[in-house]
């Protein structure tokens, strides 16, 4: 999503843009949804849990701290729907980093996702974003003095720990599934984690996001990507619209949830 638009397609829509601005006018605002979500902690099964903790332990013994590991995407054909606007042509050396830091003892995750890959010899990279503040407060709009990484948590679902939580780019919103926490049974309690990264990119629109709320708490309109099974976690994956673009293994937890 970063890096995606190279240098003519910005023109066409910087062109495309100032030819709107005459009847920007016109044109009605998306009035917000009064669906009502449940923003409880609640979903899932059992008691909501710590984080799981320690690091990974590389096959010769050694001890990693990495938060980087490798990416494999579903296929080549997703990698260009996630793209959206040049084709990909050849693109190898996938990694996925994750960055994230609990906000207080809330048990909520801020932080980032990255995304990278080299195609023809150039390094691209998506960075999405949560932050670790709260929504800014204003009369008429929902979700107020909540935290950013209001649905960012580890949960319990079918008996396992697991976690899902929203990120966001300038192009659209991604969510972050770790689906299996492995003890690798260590000295030092290494764990790793695995799991899948769903993405869900904008609509094309002339309207700008609004800078007072993330997407995730954006209820109608191109720049929302809500996900009611993130939010309630009453399951695992993400719905509403969101597509697996592949899956990741051998993340140490110590290093991407601290």
């Amino acid at each position: 999503m970063n890096n995606k638009f190279n240098a003519p397609m910005m023109i066409l829509v910087a062109a495309i843009a100032l030819a709107g601005v005459g009847c920007g006018n016109n044109k009605m605002a998306v009035a917000e949804s009064t669906a009502v979500v449940n923003t409880s902690n609640g979903g899932g099964t059992g008691t909501i849990p710590t984080s799981p903790d320690g690091s990974s332990t590389g096959t010769d013994g050694s001890t990693s701290y990495s938060n980087e590991a490798t990416f494999t995407p579903v296929s080549i054909n997703e990698l260009n729907n996630y793209v959206g606007t040049r084709p990909v042509n050849n693109p190898t050396n996938f990694k996925l980093k994750i960055q994230l830091a609990q906000v207080g003892s809330t048990g909520k995750y801020a932080g980032t996702v990255s995304l990278s890959y080299t195609d023809s010899g150039v390094l691209y990279t998506g960075t999405f974003t949560a932050g670790s503040g709260k929504n800014s407060s204003y009369s008429g709009l929902k979700d107020n003095n909540t935290y950013e990484a209001e649905y960012n948590r580890w949960f319990t679902s079918g008996g396992k720990t697991v976690f899902s939580g929203f990120f966001q780019d300038q192009w659209g919103g991604v969510v972050l599934v770790v689906d299996n926490v492995i003890s690798q049974g260590d000295a030092q309690g290494g764990t790793i984690v695995t799991g899948s990264l769903y993405y869900k990119n904008f609509a094309q629109s002339y309207a700008t996001q609004s800078p007072y709320r993330r997407c995730w708490f954006i209820y109608d309109g191109p720049y929302n990507c809500r996900s009611g099974s993130v939010i309630n976690k009453s399951a695992v994956a993400p719905n509403d619209g969101y597509i697996k673009l592949g899956t990741f293994s051998g993340v140490s937890k110590a290093a991407a949830f601290q």
